[in-house]
């Protein structure tokens, strides 16, 4: 947590005072972390496990808006906002957080201009990258936000062979890059019949990322 982007510009010392009010939590999985609009009192730091956080509409409709993996933030921006949560939390299983209370955080941020100055680089800087995954999600049409996200998830694994592991499962992966779960098994489905991938379970292994770079779908 000592070098995400919101602590990164921070004095060692002035860590330290933060990291005072620190808490390790231990979440079950499905247990709600904070309901939405409820009062922001707390900002969380994924060490392990997998965080889901959704919308609901008014009719009941969930969607999922983002999944927080380990090394990761979350409720860290509408601190400052002075609302409540726009979203639910749940763990998607089980999880370790570090929770930092919020009160002490802003309490301690107003004694020093600096200070703040300096986290707000950080938060700056997220927020470029959140731009950009908003244009992503706005602007692709929905087989090509799951190409992206084949893409940005695929890694070597100890063989060699480049690997995407779903993070969640798959009706979940869907709504967090807006499209419906049957449509994603199509998707996956025909990229497996062109030989562009392999599917084994929750594991999507890529034949060649740059001709997935260049595919193109109906």
């Amino acid at each position: 947590m000592r070098r995400s982007y919101l602590f990164a510009g921070l004095e060692d010392g002035d860590y330290a005072a933060i990291s005072v009010h620190t808490q390790m939590l231990e979440v079950s999985s499905g247990q709600m972390i904070f309901a939405q609009n409820t009062p922001v009192s707390t900002i969380y730091w994924v060490v392990d496990g997998m965080v889901k956080l959704t919308r609901t509409s008014a009719q009941g409709d969930e969607k999922v808006i983002e999944l927080i993996g380990p090394g990761r933030f979350f409720a860290e921006a509408v601190l400052f906002m002075g609302n409540g949560y726009p979203v639910n939390a749940v763990a998607q299983g089980a999880c370790r957080l570090i929770s930092v209370d919020g009160a002490h955080l802003k309490e301690w941020l107003a004694q020093d201009a600096q200070r703040c100055f300096r986290m707000m680089s950080g938060i700056s800087m997220r927020l470029h990258k959140l731009v950009a995954d908003i244009d992503r999600l706005t602007l692709m049409k929905g087989t090509d936000r799951l190409l992206q996200y084949l893409i940005d998830h695929s890694e070597p694994d100890d063989t060699g062979r480049t690997v995407v592991e779903f993070e969640a499962p798959k009706q979940v992966v869907a709504s967090r890059i807006g499209i419906k779960p049957e449509t994603l098994s199509r998707l996956l489905h025909k990229l497996s019949e062109q030989g562009c991938i392999e599917v084994q379970g929750a594991r999507v292994f890529i034949a060649d990322v740059e001709h997935l770079r260049q595919i193109k779908l109906d």
